[in-house]
């Protein structure tokens, strides 16, 4: 049986004393949609690259929906949040039928101008698209700042360092 893992990131490490907010076009700068998501992640040192190592290696075939990433930057602008977490929900939902699991990586420490924790309310979101029956692994930095409130939603959460 050859399994179908989702791909997805939304990653960012708000600096809250940075002046300013990041916005969508500095996200875009970055960010990498579908199955250029595999192209541009392969043989990186990042999450991603290493979650497109394993499914290659384990000969699985990747559902890749959107990566968007910020950098370390000042808080980040709530049209990013609206923009990037209703892709990879809706896009999660729509092959919910069809998956086996769901590779997420996240950083542990974003905040939006309204969001004092977008990266829970992101995973509690795709968790209610796609239920409990599909595993949704996280991946966050080392220094990431998260609670019990995610590991309710998320199936198993990973801290990871890479230099």
């Amino acid at each position: 049986m050859r399994y179908r893992i989702g791909v997805a990131g939304f990653s960012h490490e708000t600096v809250s004393f940075w002046p300013g907010v990041t916005s969508l076009d500095d996200f875009e700068l970055t960010s990498v949609y579908g199955e250029d998501i595999i192209e541009k992640g392969r043989d990186t040192n990042s999450c991603i690259g290493g979650f497109i190592e394993v499914c290659e290696k384990e000969e699985a075939e990747m559902v890749p929906i959107v990566v968007g990433s910020g950098g370390a930057t000042a808080t980040v602008a709530d049209e990013v949040y609206d923009h990037y977490v209703p892709l990879i929900v809706e896009g999660f939902r729509k092959e919910k039928d069809h998956l086996d699991g769901i590779l997420l990586s996240l950083h542990g420490a974003m905040a939006t101008e309204s969001r004092t924790d977008p990266e829970t309310d992101a995973v509690r979101a795709l968790r209610k698209a796609v239920g409990y029956d599909i595993p949704i692994m996280v991946t966050l930095d080392l220094h990431g700042n998260k609670d019990e409130a995610l590991l309710k939603e998320a199936t198993a959460v990973f801290g990871f360092h890479s230099s």
